[in-house]
């Protein structure tokens, strides 16, 4: 039944739109500025420790230091090319959610059978449906409250199956 399934339905129709190829990469390209960061930063440390365990010699002191000003600037350029990468992703990330959000619309709009345990119809996305018909499968078994759940979707018809063996 995976094949059915709502979230696979969803994820079919995410496949297939290429706009949304964009967010898969940018994590990756979040993690790549990352890891260069994080080199930069391990060199201008190694850069301090070796300036500050040099005594005499004023020429490399200065060399060393002009590296590491060099160093500074590269860290705040990756560090911003970081928080934009970030600000895009959370933006990616909101799209999505969005997306994923009218492609389950869509989904259950084109639905002629919705399939669901008595405590997952509570669900917000499905109160804007109405249902002629609700069937509770392995009712004597349900717990009475939950039997209501679905209730609330204002159907015509109710058929509860499954008795007292």
């Amino acid at each position: 039944i995976r094949e059915v399934s709502l979230e696979y339905l969803i994820d079919q129709k995410l496949n297939e739109n290429p706009e949304l190829k964009n967010s898969k990469e940018a994590g990756t390209e979040v993690a790549r500025v990352r890891a260069e960061l994080d080199a930069v930063k391990r060199q201008r440390e190694q850069k301090f420790q070796e300036r500050d365990e040099i005594k005499d010699n004023s020429a490399k002191i200065l060399e060393l230091e002009e590296e590491i000003k060099k160093l500074n600037r590269q860290k705040v350029m990756l560090t911003h090319q970081l928080d934009k990468l970030k600000d895009k992703q959370k933006s990616d990330y909101r799209t999505l959610d969005a997306t994923r959000r009218r492609f389950r619309n869509e989904v259950l709009q084109e639905a002629d059978v919705i399939c669901s345990t008595l405590s997952a119809s509570a669900y917000e996305y499905l109160e804007p449906f109405d249902f002629e018909l609700v069937i509770i499968d392995e009712a004597a078994q349900a717990i009475e409250l939950s039997s209501l759940i679905p209730m609330k979707y204002r159907c015509r018809t109710c058929i509860m199956v499954g008795g007292l063996s």
